[in-house]
């Protein structure tokens, strides 16, 4: 697409030589006027965008340098590098090209730097001369902070984040692998890697149950269009629902009923394919979300036939975690997936955030190759929306699963200590 053709302008200026003194809250960007923003966020110093034309997208992040180069904001992981070459355009920039392929996955890279800050975007989707034409367009005309309303988000956000995990170990059977897998996924959200998100979590039989109504009835009458809500339930489960209590369909029609501008489910439970396939019953409730400007993104562990498995029991970094702090196969994996080990999965390029791609795609291969089963997925989204930041191993040591160096009286008294957690007064 030529200049000549993009009608829309949507920022306070482009980029020149004036660029050099732009502070990175004014930084904005010259759309093509089939091009919209999907996601605006800030970590730390980094500046991050993510723009979608159909299939096609694009990440920009703009970071302080503060003695950091550009190509610190990323790394490739298994994935050819096909061309590199410099980009001349008319601007303060000297633009860095590099076109990757993972697999099928064609990528183009474009990075570069100003005096103060440094700058990478990231074309995905179509094939190779696709994404280099649309990072060249895309570059030409730069400006636009709109106010925030996806995860992650930045300071201009407005709406409230509500994570709610429940489940029940019933008999006892994975009894820590149910609470590890909601305390990860917990802490995670809560976390601001996450977006820190307001969390709760229930546990326990009918009166579980009781307290996860209460608990839906209370976030439907608050939440609003600007919100956004993650759910992750584990436990046993049937056919027809989960022995914790909901049905499908009532998982399905709660979640339906919220105005949230995301909504995100993670299940696990045998046979939980059934809750995809009561999703896909209501297909023409939520088909249209993207259209509004909203996400759903329903995933269950297993096919609607299929049980699901128990996780490694421990995990390969903390062997010496209690019994089950591993969580089920398919929460250890998804576990795996948001602490960073899903970055770069599927176009190889390592720029430590998370997309929902990512951690859908880590999760299930995963998940495959621990526990023998396959997660289902369904929604309306845009896998390229970035959820979660890679955290740091400082701030893992730190987490409700770090055991590693405790001693077996330590741990026995952190088992003890998640029992009482999970205690309902």
């Amino acid at each position: 697409m030529c200049l000549r053709h993009w009608g829309l302008f949507l920022g306070l200026f482009s980029l020149s030589a004036s660029a050099l003194q732009m502070k990175l809250s004014e930084f904005s960007i010259q759309l093509p006027e089939d091009w919209r923003l999907h996601q605006q966020a800030k970590d730390g110093a980094t500046e991050l965008l993510g723009f979608e034309n159909g299939e096609h997208y694009l990440q920009f992040y703009a970071r302080s340098k503060m003695g950091f180069p550009s190509e610190d904001l990323y790394e490739l992981t298994d994935a050819k590098v096909v061309k590199q070459y410099i980009y001349p355009i008319q601007t303060a920039i000297t633009w860095k090209f590099t076109e990757t392929l993972k697999a099928s996955v064609p990528a183009s890279l474009g990075s570069g730097e100003t005096s103060q800050f440094s700058y990478l975007i990231i074309s995905k989707g179509g094939t190779a001369f696709e994404t280099a034409q649309h990072l060249r367009d895309f570059i030409s005309g730069i400006q636009i902070p709109i106010p925030s309303n996806r995860s992650l988000t930045g300071p201009e956000y407005t709406g409230k984040k509500y994570y709610l995990g429940f489940g029940d170990s019933l008999s006892g059977f994975m009894g820590n692998e149910v609470k590890y897998d909601i305390a990860h996924t917990h802490d995670i959200f809560t976390a601001e890697i996450g977006g820190s998100y307001i969390g709760t979590k229930v546990h326990g039989t009918q009166s579980g149950y009781n307290e996860l109504n209460r608990k839906w009835q209370e976030l439907k009458g608050v939440m609003t269009d600007k919100d956004m809500y993650v759910q992750y339930s584990s436990g046993h489960g049937s056919h027809t629902g989960l022995e914790f209590g909901p049905s499908y369909n009532q998982i399905r029609d709660n979640a339906l009923s919220y105005p949230a501008k995301e909504v995100i489910i993670f299940t696990m439970a045998c046979y939980s394919g059934n809750l995809v396939n009561s999703f896909n019953e209501k297909k023409q409730l939520w088909q249209d979300w993207p259209s509004q400007g909203r996400t759903l993104m329903v995933m269950a562990s297993s096919r609607a036939n299929e049980t699901s498995s128990t996780g490694p029991i421990h995990d390969d970094g903390e062997p010496n975690g209690p019994s089950g702090s591993a969580g089920s196969a398919f929460g250890h994996s998804l576990w795996k997936a948001l602490v960073g080990n899903a970055d770069g999965a599927v176009d190889g390029i390592k720029d430590h955030f998370l997309s929902l791609e990512e951690i859908r795609d880590f999760t299930i291969k995963r998940t495959q190759e621990v526990g023998g089963h396959t997660p289902m997925v369904t929604g309306a989204y845009n896998g390229n929306l970035l959820m979660v930041k890679v955290p740091s191993h400082e701030y893992l040591a730190g987490l409700i699963g770090g055991t590693e160096s405790l001693s077996e009286d330590q741990i026995m008294e952190k088992i003890r200590e998640l029992d009482a957690q999970w205690r309902l007064k």
